[in-house]
């Protein structure tokens, strides 16, 4: 398991409950810009979880998508934005904007299948289908 945090600060709070869980020869912290750090994962994953800065959900799920095998999952946390997405596109901020882009690109996109859960705050669930 890999995971990506910007915020140095949590890291070493993150490692201690890596440790208590007995996780730590298992989970590898990155810290660091997402979009810099993805392209250097040479795994392949069953599962990839997005909840990092809005703006760029859709770079992520481009970054991420070779590197998750046919028949697994990508899933985005927030893509309701506090129900924002539904606004007139004028009334949405940046971060509505950015999410309402990425459910978009999910909706077209053909190598996958796509389901919304609406709860909390919407979590988007897209099982790869195709290369």
């Amino acid at each position: 398991m890999h995971t990506i945090d910007i915020n140095e600060e949590l890291q070493d709070m993150c490692f201690r409950y890596i440790c208590d869980a007995g996780l730590e020869g298992r989970i590898t912290q990155h810290i660091g810009r997402a979009e810099n750090i993805i392209p250097e994962l040479d795994d392949m994953f069953d599962l990839v979880f997005i909840d990092a800065d809005k703006v760029n959900y859709c770079r992520y799920y481009d970054q991420v998508f070779d590197k998750v095998r046919v028949g697994g999952f990508i899933l985005a946390d927030n893509v309701l934005y506090d129900g924002e997405v539904v606004l007139p596109h004028e009334q949405q901020s940046k971060n509505a904007k950015a999410m309402h882009a990425y459910n978009e690109k999910l909706r077209n996109d053909p190598k996958i299948e796509h389901v919304l859960l609406p709860v909390r705050d919407g979590i988007m669930i897209a099982r790869k289908t195709k290369e």
